[in-house]
């Protein structure tokens, strides 16, 4: 079993301290060095419009300034590490933006705005093609949106609460087994939400455990690729699958400790190709710092990190 050594560790923690924004760095601050929350959601109101959703580049691949739902997503992510309270003002305001956002007649939520294509994106953030690409979004993003609506049960209405959650539930249960692999993330997320009711995160499981059997990557080489890694699944060792998974999930973090690269970044297996090259250059710079951040806190999670 591969161990992170302390002097790679610190490189990773300098690269996020030079590199990364100044969210990334006071989620650094928090993660590992006890920093105040609050630093971490003063840095995420940069990213924040006046109609409470997120943009501005908070979702590296896409630099508009407008707010987009999947960026939205992004801020919610860190509300839920965090455990803000739904009086925040920053929650507050964004759960307005995800309740205006929603299309009550198909009960979905449109994954990003026709304003991307006002500025440097990546290509596969089409807005013309959005919806056939993402699904008609019928689980990216609902899903993960649901589970955040769940997180705060208290401040959203409780009829679209149900209807939403019915929705999902309809649509997991006539899913086949093999499940594409941003959607298997979106339903992890769900499975993690900690307010939803134990049966119906067991129901949950029980669909990624049979996915898992179809589509995740049980070799090193495979994932040089873009592929439904184990750690995708099993964001912890608390994960109900981290058991049935425990082979991988170990091959998973010897492979990612070999990739850290010598400036103690991680760096992100896909690129833009020749789509705005010098955009490009400041999202690769905080997808690094992203997946840095990242990477340390699961390689510590699991206590992959030499101590001393």
């Amino acid at each position: 079993m591969k161990r992170l050594s302390q002097a790679a560790f610190q490189r990773a923690m300098a690269f996020v301290e030079e590199q990364g924004r100044d969210l990334d760095r006071a989620l650094l601050a928090y993660h590992f060095a006890g920093g105040p929350a609050e630093e971490v959601l003063s840095a995420l109101a940069a990213y924040q419009n006046d109609d409470g959703g997120f943009g501005h580049g908070l979702e590296p691949d896409l630099r508009t300034p407008a707010s987009s739902v999947i960026a939205t997503t992004v801020a919610f992510q860190n509300f839920r590490s965090l455990h803000v309270p739904a009086e925040h003002p920053i929650v507050r305001n964004a759960l307005t933006y995800l309740l205006e956002a929603y299309d009550e007649s198909r009960q979905v939520w449109p994954i990003i705005p026709p304003e991307v294509e006002s500025a440097p994106h990546a290509p596969w953030w089409d807005y013309a093609s959005s919806e056939a690409s993402f699904g008609g979004f019928l689980i990216n993003p609902r899903v993960e949106i649901v589970g955040y609506l769940h997180d705060y049960s208290d401040a959203v209405p409780a009829e679209l609460l149900e209807t939403v959650t019915t929705a999902v539930f309809e649509h997991l249960e006539g899913l086949p087994d093999e499940v594409e692999m941003h959607d298997i993330i979106c339903f992890v997320s769900f499975a993690e939400t900690e307010s939803l009711p134990q049966s119906y995160r067991d129901r949950v499981w029980a669909k990624l455990a049979k996915a898992a059997e179809h589509g995740v990557a049980r070799e090193p080489e495979q994932l040089t690729g873009y592929v439904l890694k184990p750690l995708y699944l099993v964001s912890s060792p608390d994960s109900p699958l981290a058991v049935g998974l425990a082979d991988e999930v170990a091959m998973n973090l010897d492979f990612e400790i070999d990739q850290q690269g010598e400036d103690g970044a991680w760096s992100p297996s896909f690129s833009w190709g020749d789509q705005h090259p010098e955009a490009w250059e400041i999202a690769k710079r905080e997808w690094q710092a992203r997946m840095t951040l990242k990477n340390l806190r699961v390689l510590r999670d699991f206590g992959r990190i030499e101590t001393g």
